[in-house]
């Protein structure tokens, strides 16, 4: 199973058959512009998609697509869940829930941060018998929020989650990642690492992580975001 976030920067149709193009069967896409009524397809897999506007202010939605025989549905209660997550049902081979995450600076929210403290919220009201994923644009850490950062981590890993991208690179809660999901103003020395998979730790062993590459997805101008890109092995229960 691949698994997918990435915010397209509002070019949702134009920019999802490049992230599909990527063998992807689950994905999170953030800053979406609004998705279809219609259905989807991606070659001759049917295509199911979720979505809802985060902001008042902001038409842009963010959303979850998954492709046969994979398929995504509205998690009940989903409209209770903060406005900035999309708490799904996805079901197929591996069938998981997955709390899709967009956090925006809007009047009365929260911090990044706060919003991202919100999810873990909602995230330790679920079942704790079934696998849940946490993933989007976080928007953290960055330097005035790695403290807090942590300690939101922490609790998401007391919740058995863990950062995949971390988990399949070895990396101590002290080092930084060496590969950015994100490029201020478009430009390549203004790199950040705020987009993330949280998977259960059972998975951690199972992982391969990739992160788009900048030519391809940003210099391209489909994005001033790259994709992360999480590959389960077969065999995880």
């Amino acid at each position: 199973m691949k698994l997918a976030t990435w915010n397209c920067c509002g070019k949702f149709l134009a920019n999802l058959p490049h992230l599909l193009g990527e063998g992807i069967d689950v994905a999170v896409v953030c800053e979406a512009s609004p998705l279809p009524e219609w259905p989807l397809a991606s070659g001759d897999r049917p295509v199911t998609h979720v979505s809802r506007r985060v902001t008042r202010e902001n038409p842009k939605e963010l959303g979850v697509v998954a492709c046969g025989p994979w398929s995504v549905s509205r998690q009940e209660r989903a409209d209770s869940a903060p406005a900035w997550t999309l708490p799904v049902q996805v079901d197929g081979p591996l069938p998981f829930v997955l709390v899709g995450l967009w956090t925006v600076v809007s009047p009365g929210q929260p911090s990044y941060v706060g919003q991202l403290d919100r999810a873990v919220d909602r995230i330790a009201q679920l079942d704790p018998t079934e696998p849940v994923v946490l993933a989007g644009d976080f928007n953290a850490p960055i330097s005035s929020s790695e403290t807090q950062y942590r300690t939101v981590v922490r609790r998401l890993e007391d919740l058995g989650l863990v950062d995949a991208y971390r988990a399949s690179r070895g990396l101590t809660a002290d080092e930084s990642p060496v590969d950015p999901t994100y490029y201020h103003h478009w430009r390549q020395d203004r790199p950040f690492h705020i987009d993330h998979l949280m998977v259960p730790a059972a998975w951690s062993d199972a992982l391969t992580v990739q992160v788009g590459d900048f030519d391809a997805w940003v210099a391209s101008r489909r994005s001033d975001h790259v994709p992360l890109i999480v590959e389960v092995k077969d065999g995880v229960a």
